[in-house]
């Protein structure tokens, strides 16, 4: 596959043109084969007050992808093993989980009936303590109702992933998921020495200064920066190889990280009768959300991060999009939905057919 240079050439306008009307300080995009990447660009500042330049390694605070790059294939790796099956139900592992219908397969999916958030930073809970809460909430919906995307789905998964395992999420996927795939700047809780090679986040009154080099989401940040939804820092060239993995169905470097038959099984359409379309922890494109706009390819599979982040996969074309941006430097109101269409119809108008 080829990209056609003058849309590229349109494509990098915009995403300047965007930096400079103040969507975002800057952003990474890299598009990416099994075997090869097409495209790799930097653009803008990592930290526009102190003048550092984006760069194509620079590490990012992946936010809500941390759902897909850490938590998933965490618990993909355990259905593997045999430790887990997904229509386990959450109470087998946790006996004091009291919504006895919930299973493994709903927490991915969104399908649970669990509100979206619950503000634990404000109790100062730690995951244990939000866990319980969590077991015991009162549900307006049953499973398999609609499907509402939740944190905390994801929040009870990374601490499944503790209990069965015995290793907490940050432990298990570095063992199991990034060392072996290469991925040398993926972590929770980045050391204090990376900080300058970090995009810095939103501004906090509380720190009088802007979020920089420590987790963004306020939960995170309560349960120690180690979370199933969010609090992994990475870089575009370690989600390169981690994409690549999944194009070439679960095989890195000759070695089966995932069998082939797992990843598709992740891509299946779960809630097509819910109205929105999930998968095994990916988001696919329905048509009321669509974050890759309506000319990107809609068999496509991916995710978004609450602080600018994205990516998507199209196995049947052999194509991945890493997008990286740290657009709540500016505050929560831009408007990276429409960025994000607008980068990606671009692109598939780059695409040779």
């Amino acid at each position: 596959m080829k990209l056609k240079q003058e849309r590229i050439s349109k494509l990098e306008e915009y995403i300047k043109e965007s930096i400079d009307r103040g969507q975002m300080p800057g952003a990474v995009l890299t598009v990416i084969t099994k075997d090869s990447v097409l495209y790799e660009q930097a653009f803008g500042a990592a930290h526009s007050e102190k003048n550092i330049p984006m760069k194509t390694d620079t590490i990012f605070d992946l936010a809500s992808l941390t759902k897909v790059c850490a938590t998933l294939p965490s618990v993909l790796r355990l259905i593997e093993d045999g430790s887990l099956d997904l229509n386990d139900r959450v109470s087998r592992f946790l006996p004091f989980f009291n919504n006895q219908d919930i299973t493994i397969k709903h927490l991915l999916t969104h399908s649970s009936g669990l509100p979206a958030s619950l503000n634990f930073h404000r109790k100062s809970y730690t995951t244990e303590e939000a866990v319980k809460d969590i077991a015991n909430l009162f549900k307006s919906l049953e499973p398999d109702e609609k499907v509402i995307y939740s944190d905390l789905n994801f929040i009870l998964l990374g601490y499944l992933v503790e209990v069965i395992s015995t290793m907490n999420l940050a432990d298990f996927s570095q063992k199991y998921i990034y060392q072996p795939l290469g991925m040398i700047n993926t972590y929770f809780n980045p050391d204090s020495s990376l900080k300058n090679q970090i995009a810095a986040t939103e501004y906090r009154d509380h720190l009088q200064d802007f979020e920089w080099g420590t987790v963004h989401d306020e939960n995170a940040t309560a349960f120690g920066g180690i979370s199933g939804h969010a609090g992994l820092f990475s870089t575009a060239g370690d989600l390169t190889k981690y994409a690549q993995c999944f194009l070439n169905n679960g095989v890195h470097e000759g070695k089966e990280l995932f069998s082939p038959y797992t990843l598709e099984a992740s891509y299946k359409n779960y809630t097509k009768e819910l109205g929105t379309y999930r998968g095994i922890g990916w988001q696919l494109v329905d048509e009321d959300v669509s974050p890759v706009g309506h000319i990107f390819p809609q068999d496509s599979i991916g995710h978004t991060g609450f602080t600018g982040t994205s990516l998507w996969l199209n196995p049947r074309l052999d194509l991945g999009v890493i997008l990286l941006t740290n657009r709540v430097h500016f505050g929560r109101e831009t408007d990276i939905i429409r960025f994000r269409k607008i980068v990606h119809s671009l692109l598939a108008m780059a695409l040779n057919s």
